[in-house]
């Protein structure tokens, strides 16, 4: 029963610690979660290259990987509270706990939570804990309903010394166990089954809350469609290096976005202050580094914002600065040399397809910069920095690229490579998009055959130069089997045949697969 006494304290500490995470916001750094700091330090791990595409093996892409991770960290978590307070009572288990979170928590979270925890466990303790009720012996003589110690008790019998004691009956001095103890181990089995219920209950609301989706964004005009290419906000990927319930949650009337380190004019702006420079609107497509050979990591939307450029010339670049290193509200940070920032296509934007950025897609403001990955664009930005030195990003740290140029890639959409049929003699067409960051697409080519003979798709004219390209192949098969491939080309780049896995630079080779046709 000591360890069931524990794991309530221990569930009751993380609920109580959770609540005080979301009251001061998830955004602000003056209150950690314990877990979600444990949580981090197990992602660090999981994002070098070649343990991160282990993960996207076996979960698959998004949210599998990090919730299978943060539910071995909710156990760990837990389970290790339960077994320091089932071995020790509070002020040791308290203190053993401070200790071991001083290790990935600030130390004043690690105090208040060591504190926490020792009160809730003696708490439980004192309320749960089995009593003991003694019989004690002497009463008034006046009492008859009390017996004389002189008298002997009927019950008992005095046996070479000893005393023996007739069924049922208390032996004097000694506790007595009843109901309420009956009741108190009922009451403690129940709480510690709630427990679980909360427990799991969390983490089935993380298995659930993967794969949901923001409502898509009407339109860009209103009563209009969106334009042809434009991905709806509902059906934008989705990759983050936190758990989704978890990305920050910014509260748009207290952000500012601040502007220090080398500048001669430090600024703190709030939104409305950031729309009043000249706004932009322009299509742009996005990638992930870790999307691999035809995979759905790829999105194209029309932006509103405004250029990076006139918001460093208004707060004035001192000499000597070289980088602008990027910090949000996650605690992600990147790094981008001055040169390139400065220049007009580089983009702070506050809106996607028409609707301001919802949560998972940056609310208030993030980075664009084009023929990088989305890694070198971050989200909730909150701090830009002029420096003289570069500070390595959240995943150049762990290995990934430090250019994360985009590499020219194509994709085969129709027919889909999850259900590739088709109908003998029907007319038909493949289709897919090319992609080559802020580079023309120039030519596309498919095959049919396995690569033995190519023929030229026809381009859709894109309209930004930061957007994808659209192409189609008119296609009328016979019934039969096809290896169906595509390459792109742009200029004199060709589309790398080799196949290489997504991290560090990003994935290459053809997207190909069979199609069947009856």
């Amino acid at each position: 029963m000591r360890f069931l006494r524990a794991w309530i304290a221990a569930v009751l500490l993380s609920v109580l610690g959770y609540l005080l995470f979301v009251v001061t916001g998830s955004d602000s750094g003056a209150v950690a979660y314990p877990p979600l700091r444990l949580f981090g330090e197990l992602t660090q791990l999981l994002g070098i290259p070649k343990l991160f595409q282990l993960v996207h093996q076996v979960f698959g892409l998004g949210q599998g990987g990090k919730i299978f991770a943060f539910t071995g960290v909710s156990l760990l978590w837990l389970g290790g509270l339960t077994v320091l307070g089932g071995l020790w009572r509070g002020q040791i288990a308290g203190l053993i706990a401070f200790v071991l979170m001083l290790i990935f928590t600030p130390w004043y979270v690690a105090l208040g939570y060591g504190i926490a925890f020792w009160f809730l466990l003696d708490a439980v303790n004192a309320l749960l804990a089995p009593r003991s009720r003694v019989a004690v012996a002497g009463a008034s003589t006046s009492n008859p309903s009390t017996p004389n110690p002189s008298t002997p008790n009927p019950s008992t019998t005095v046996r070479a010394g000893r005393t023996v004691t007739a069924p049922g009956q208390p032996v004097i001095g000694q506790p007595v166990t009843g109901q309420p103890d009956a009741t108190r181990r009922t009451t403690t089995a129940l709480l510690a089954a709630g427990g679980a219920a909360i427990a799991g209950g969390g983490l089935t609301a993380l298995f659930r809350s993967g794969g949901e989706t923001a409502p898509a964004a009407a339109v860009i005009t209103p009563g209009g469609p969106l334009p042809f290419g434009v991905t709806p906000v509902s059906q934008w990927y989705y990759v983050s290096k936190n758990l989704e319930p978890f990305d920050p949650k910014v509260d748009g009337a207290k952000w500012r976005l601040k502007v220090s380190g080398m500048v001669r004019t430090p600024q703190s702006l709030t939104l409305a202050d950031l729309k009043k420079f000249s706004p932009v609107t322009e299509e742009r497509t996005l990638a992930c580094i870790s999307n691999p050979v035809g995979g759905p990591l790829l999105s194209n939307g029309v932006w509103q914002g405004f250029r990076l450029s006139e918001l460093l010339k208004a707060a004035g670049v001192q000499g000597g600065a070289k980088y602008l290193i990027w910090e949000a509200a996650d605690g992600y940070t990147e790094s981008l040399p001055l040169g390139r920032a400065l220049e007009d296509d580089v983009l702070l934007v506050h809106s996607l397809n028409g609707q301001p950025l919802n949560v998972k897609h940056g609310f208030p403001l993030r980075v664009l910069i084009p023929g990088r990955y989305g890694m070198k664009q971050p989200r909730w930005i909150t701090g830009i920095k002029l420096s003289a030195t570069d500070e390595p990003g959240y995943w150049v740290k762990r290995g990934w690229s430090k250019a994360a140029e985009v590499e020219l890639l194509s994709r085969i959409d129709q027919p889909q490579e999850i259900s590739p049929l088709m109908k003998a003699g029907e007319a038909s067409f493949i289709r897919g998009i090319a992609f080559f960051g802020d580079q023309p697409i120039t030519k596309v080519e498919v095959t049919v055959d396995g690569g033995k003979n190519w023929k030229t798709a026809r381009l859709i004219a894109p309209r930004t130069k930061h957007a994808w390209t659209p192409w189609e192949l008119p296609f009328t098969p016979t019934a039969g089997s096809y290896q169906v491939a595509v390459r792109a080309f742009s200029g004199s780049v060709a589309q790398k045949e080799a196949e290489a896995d997504a991290l560090p630079e990003g994935a290459t080779g053809y997207h190909h697969f069979i199609v069947n046709v009856s």
